[in-house]
C-alpha cells in the first residue's frame, strides 16, 4: 500500500457502467426537460404549421365506386376538387355568390318522382287507378 488506505482506486475494477451513470442521468435530465418544454410551447400557442389553415368540407358528391366531387373552402375560396383512388385535382373556384343561392325542388317534384318510380317497377301510378 502507498499510503493511501486502499483509497485509489484499481484501474483493472473500474466498471463502465459506474463511469457512465453520470452521463447518462445528465442526458436523460436533458430530454425530459426538452420534451417538457417542447409540451409547455404547444399547450402555450397551440398546434403549429399546416394545422392552422383555415379549411372545412363544404360537402361531396360520390360519382363512381371511389371517385367524388368535394367543395372544400380554404382560407375564404370555395375550390371544387375531383378525388381519385389515386390523385386529387382542383376542377374550378366556385364563385361565393353560389353559396348563398339554394336550389329548391318544384312542388310537385316528390308526387312526379313517386310516379316515375312505380311506372319504373312496373307498377300502376295513382292517376291510372283512378282513370275508368
Amino acid at each position: 500500500m502507498n499510503g493511501l488506505g486502499g483509497l485509489t482506486a484499481d484501474p483493472g475494477r473500474v466498471s463502465i457502467v459506474g463511469s457512465l451513470l453520470p452521463l447518462l442521468i445528465g442526458m436523460g435530465v436533458v430530454v425530459v426537460a426538452l420534451a417538457g418544454l417542447l409540451w409547455l410551447l404547444r399547450r402555450r400557442f397551440g398546434p403549429i404549421g399546416l394545422a392552422k389553415i383555415d379549411c372545412a368540407v363544404m360537402g361531396a358528391l360520390a360519382v363512381g365506386p371511389r371517385e367524388r366531387l368535394v367543395v372544400v373552402r380554404v382560407e375564404g375560396r370555395r375550390l371544387l376538387l375531383g378525388v381519385t383512388g389515386s390523385a386529387i385535382g382542383l376542377l374550378c373556384e366556385l364563385p361565393e355568390t353560389a353559396a348563398s343561392l339554394q336550389m329548391s325542388a318544384p312542388a310537385g317534384f316528390g308526387v312526379a318522382l313517386a310516379q316515375a318510380f312505380d311506372r319504373w317497377r312496373g307498377s300502376r301510378s295513382p292517376n291510372d287507378a283512378k282513370a275508368p
